[in-house]
C-alpha cells in the first residue's frame, strides 16, 4: 500500500512539473481524453503514469480556473476600481485586499499621510489595479507563478486622492497583535531592529523586516529562522513531545497539546503560504505517532505531497515546497530506522547535511552563501527552537494583561544577536565570493548512502571542489549588449571581452522605488556576481536625470563598486569626448556642450546623453547607439555625424548594427534623418509592459517596419542579449509560461 501512494505522489508531482513548460493552451476536447485516459491508467494499477497524465491536465485546469478570477485587464492601467474585503499587511508600504497587492500612497483631505490599514480590518478601497507581471531577464526567477500560488490575482496602488472608508475595525486578536506591531515606532532607534526581529518570530510580522534586515539574514544563512515555517511548528511540536517523555504524560494529551500549539501559533502568525504546507505535515506526523492506522513516515510523507498538490499544484513555484519536502526527505533516509546519536553530534549532522545538500540550490536562486551558516545555525537553532520561540510566546501572553517587560528583554536580545549577525556578515572571504562551483556540494549528498557502500566517505569532496579555482578561457574576445527588463525604463548593459579580460559598461538604471528597491539590480546580478565581476562596473553612463533612467543610481552604487561615471552631474558627457572600454570605442555625440549651469540643475529629455559605441573588425563596423530620451531636434543634429563614424578603413559605410529606440519608441524620437543616416539591422523598444504612454508609438513601429529594421520590445520579449560580432540574438520570452497571459480570459 504505501508503495503505491509515493508512485501517485511521484506521478502527480511529474505531471504538473511537465505542464508548466507549455507556452500554448491545449484543447479542451484533448484535456477531456487525458482525464479519462489517467483514470483508466490508475484503474490498471500504472499509478505513476495515471497520475502524471492526471497532474498534467490537472495544473492546466487549476490556472486556467485562477486566471479566470483574476481581474480583467481590458481597461487602461490607469482604470480605477472599487475593491473591498479584509486587509493583510504585505510590506511598510503595502497591503494585501483579498486577492490583490496595493501599494499605499493615499493621502488624508488634510494632505497627511494616512496610516496603513491594519490587519483584520475591513476597508472599501479605489485602487488603480493591474495585472500581475513579472519582469523578464535571464537568471531572474518569474515571480508571477509564485504570486498565483500564494493566492494573489493582480497588483496595482491605492493613489494619493483615492477615496477610502473602513467598513469594519479588526477583532481584539488583530488589534492586539496590530498594538504589538506598532510599538517598534515608539522604540529607540538603537533597539528597533531588535523589535522588528521578535515580531517577526512571534507574530509572522515579517514585513517589518527593512531591506537591510533582509540582506543580513540572507548573507548569513538564517532566513529560514526568522520567517515562520515548518521549522517553528516542528519545533514547538518538538518540545512539547520532549517534555511529554521527561514527564510521561500520556499520548492523549501530549499529541493534541503539541498539534494546538504549533496550530495557534501557525494563526497567529498570519497563516501563511509556508505554516500552511507546514501544518498538515506535522497533522501526518502527528498521526503517525499516535499509531492511527499503522502510518508509516513514508506514507505520511506521500499524502502529504498529494494533498498539497491537489490542493494548489502551483505551490510547486514555491522555493520553500522543494526546500521543505527534500529537508524531511533527506531527513527520513538519513536517520530513518537508524540509531539516532543525542545531543550535538546530532545537530551537527542535519545541518551539514542540509547545507551540502541545499546550498547549490539556494546559490543557483540567488541567495547567499557562507560557511560561517553551519556554526551559526549550530547555535541559533536550539536557541530559538528551545528558548527564543517559547519564551517570545509567553512574552506574548503577557504582553496581553499589559506586562511588558519580557518583550522588552527579549527585544534588547534579539537586538545583540543581530548586532552578532552584523559581525559574522563581515567574513565575506568565506561567501560565494571564493565559491567557484556551488553545485558540488551535492556530493554532500553521498553521506546518505548505506553503511557498508564505501562511496559514502568521498561526500567532503564537493566542499573541496567547490571553492576550487576553474582556469579561465583567455583567448575569448567579442562583445555583448543586454538590454535588461526593467519595466517602463532604460538599462542596458555593454560588455567587452579582450584576451579573457572583461570590462562593463552601464547605461541608465531604471527607476527605484521609496523601499530602496531598483529593478535593475535583480537584472544585473547574474551579470555582476562577485566572483564574475570582483570590480562591479567600469563605466556608468546616465543619460539624464529622469527617474526611468537616473532612479536606480544610489541602489547601483550601494551593491557594486563603480570606476568612471559619465554625466550631466559629472560635467563629462557631452559632444566631443570619447573613450575606450576594452577594444571598443565609445564616442558622446550630444548635448553640444555641458547641459548644467548654476540656474539649470537638473538634465531633462533635450540633455540626453547620446552614446555611440564601435569596433571595427575584420573591415566591418560593429555598432551600437544609445540614445536615452532624445528628441528628433537633437537626432537631427548628431545623425549628421553618424556616416562618417559609421564609415570602415576602405571608405565604406556600414549600417548601424543596434539601435536603441529613443524615448523608448515615443513618436517624439526615432525620425528619418537618423534612419537614414544609420539604416540600423536591429531595434529595441525599452518599454514597460502596458504602460500608459503607448510606447512604442505606432508610427515608430511602422517606420522601423518599412525600413525592415527587426524590431524588440522590452515589454513583449523581456530582456533581449546580442552577440555583437556574431550578430547572435537571444530574448527571455521565447517560451513564455501560460500565465503570460493574466488578464485575459483563458
Amino acid at each position: 500500500m504505501p508503495y503505491k501512494f509515493s508512485l501517485l505522489a511521484g506521478g502527480l508531482l511529474v505531471g504538473i512539473l511537465t505542464a508548466l513548460y507549455l507556452s500554448q493552451w491545449p484543447p479542451t476536447e484533448a484535456l477531456t481524453l487525458l482525464l479519462l485516459i489517467s483514470l483508466s491508467l490508475v484503474k490498471r494499477q500504472y499509478f505513476f503514469i495515471g497520475a502524471a497524465v492526471f497532474g498534467y491536465c490537472w495544473l492546466i485546469l487549476f490556472l486556467a480556473w485562477r486566471m479566470d478570477t483574476a481581474p480583467s485587464t481590458t481597461q487602461p492601467s490607469s482604470y480605477n476600481s472599487l475593491i473591498s474585503g479584509e486587509i493583510t499587511p504585505s510590506h511598510a508600504t503595502a497591503i494585501q485586499i483579498g486577492t490583490t497587492r496595493l501599494n499605499w500612497y493615499a493621502k488624508t483631505p488634510e494632505g497627511k499621510n494616512q496610516a496603513l490599514p491594519q490587519q483584520g480590518e475591513y476597508w472599501q478601497l479605489e485602487a488603480r489595479l493591474r495585472p500581475l507581471r513579472s519582469l523578464q531577464n535571464f537568471g531572474q526567477a518569474d515571480s508571477t507563478g509564485r504570486k498565483l500560488a500564494a493566492g494573489q490575482l493582480a497588483g496595482g496602488y491605492v493613489p494619493r486622492k483615492a477615496q477610502i472608508k473602513r467598513l469594519k475595525k479588526a477583532n481584539p486578536l488583530n488589534q492586539w497583535r496590530n498594538k504589538l506591531v506598532s510599538q517598534i515606532e515608539n522604540q529607540p532607534v538603537e533597539t528597533q531592529r531588535g523589535w522588528r526581529f521578535l515580531v517577526a518570530l512571534g507574530l509572522g510580522a515579517k514585513q517589518q523586516l527593512t531591506q537591510e534586515d533582509w540582506q543580513l539574514l540572507q548573507q548569513t544563512g538564517t532566513l529560514h529562522l526568522w520567517v515562520v515555517s515548518g521549522l517553528h511548528l516542528g519545533l514547538l511540536a518538538g518540545l512539547v513531545l520532549w517534555l511529554a517523555a521527561k514527564y510521561h504524560w500520556p499520548p492523549a494529551l501530549a499529541l493534541p497539546l503539541a498539534a494546538s500549539l504549533a496550530l495557534g501559533y501557525a494563526q497567529l502568525a498570519g497563516w501563511g503560504l509556508a505554516a500552511e504546507r507546514s501544518a498538515l505535515m506535522l497533522l501526518l506526523g502527528l498521526l503517525m505517532l499516535s499509531g492511527w492506522r499503522k502510518l508509516g513516515v513514508w506514507l505520511a510523507y506521500s499524502l502529504a505531497l498529494i494533498i498539497l498538490l491537489l490542493a494548489n499544484p502551483l505551490i510547486v513555484l514555491s522555493k520553500g515546497f522543494w526546500l521543505s519536502f527534500a529537508a524531511v526527505a533527506i531527513l527520513i533516509a538519513d536517520f530513518y530506522g537508524k540509531t539516532v546519536s543525542k545531543g550535538l553530534l546530532t545537530l551537527i549532522k542535519v545541518q551539514l547535511l542540509l547545507l551540502l545538500a541545499f546550498t547549490p540550490f539556494l546559490v543557483w536562486q540567488g541567495g547567499w552563501f557562507t560557511l560561517l551558516s553551519l556554526p551559526i545555525n549550530l547555535v541559533l537553532v536550539p536557541l530559538v527552537g528551545l528558548f527564543l520561540l517559547p519564551a517570545t510566546l509567553i512574552g506574548l501572553v503577557f504582553s496581553s494583561l499589559n506586562f511588558y517587560l519580557p518583550l522588552e528583554l527579549l527585544a534588547s536580545l534579539f537586538n545583540f544577536i543581530a548586532k552578532g549577525l552584523e559581525q559574522a556578515s563581515q567574513f565575506k572571504q568565506l561567501s560565494t565570493a571564493n565559491m567557484y562551483q556551488p553545485a558540488y556540494l551535492g556530493l554532500g549528498l553521498l553521506a546518505l548512502l548505506p553503511a557498508g557502500i564505501h562511496l559514502r566517505h568521498w561526500a567532503w569532496l564537493g566542499l573541496f571542489l567547490a571553492f576550487l579555482p576553474q582556469q579561465s578561457n583567455s583567448t575569448k574576445e567579442g562583445w555583448q549588449v543586454r538590454v535588461l527588463d526593467v519595466g517602463q525604463g532604460t538599462a542596458v548593459l555593454v560588455e567587452s571581452q579582450l584576451a579573457g579580460k572583461t570590462e562593463r559598461l552601464l547605461y541608465d538604471t531604471g527607476r527605484s522605488y521609496n523601499s530602496g528597491w531598483a529593478a535593475v539590480l535583480p537584472a544585473l546580478k547574474p551579470w555582476l556576481t562577485p566572483s564574475k565581476a570582483p570590480k562591479g562596473i567600469n563605466q556608468l553612463v546616465i543619460s539624464h536625470d529622469d527617474q526611468d533612467h537616473a532612479g536606480g543610481l544610489q541602489a547601483i552604487k550601494e551593491h557594486w563598486q563603480v570606476q568612471q561615471e559619465y554625466s550631466a552631474q559629472q560635467h563629462n558627457c557631452y559632444a566631443g569626448q570619447n573613450w575606450q572600454l576594452g577594444q571598443l570605442q565609445v564616442f558622446a555625440l550630444w548635448p553640444p556642450k555641458p547641459p548644467l549651469t548654476e540656474q539649470k540643475t537638473k538634465a531633462d529629455n533635450k540633455d540626453s546623453c547620446v552614446l555611440l559605441i564601435k569596433e571595427e573588425h575584420q573591415g566591418s563596423i560593429i555598432s551600437l547607439l544609445l540614445t536615452g530620451d532624445a528628441d528628433l531636434t537633437a537626432e537631427a543634429f548628431y545623425s549628421q555625424s553618424l556616416p562618417q563614424l559609421l564609415t570602415n578603413q576602405q571608405g565604406q559605410q556600414q549600417p548601424l548594427t543596434l539601435l536603441i529606440t529613443g524615448h523608448h519608441g515615443s513618436k517624439t524620437s526615432t525620425g528619418l534623418p537618423l534612419l537614414q543616416a544609420t539604416t540600423p539591422q536591429y531595434a529595441v523598444h525599452t518599454n514597460g509592459w502596458r504602460n500608459s504612454y503607448g510606447h512604442p508609438h505606432i508610427s515608430v513601429v511602422q517606420k522601423l517596419r518599412q525600413a525592415q529594421v527587426m524590431q524588440y520590445s522590452t515589454a513583449a520579449h523581456g530582456a533581449v542579449h546580442f552577440d555583437m560580432r556574431k550578430k547572435e540574438v537571444n530574448y527571455k520570452n521565447q517560451q513564455p509560461p501560460l500565465w503570460q497571459g493574466l488578464g485575459y480570459k483563458p
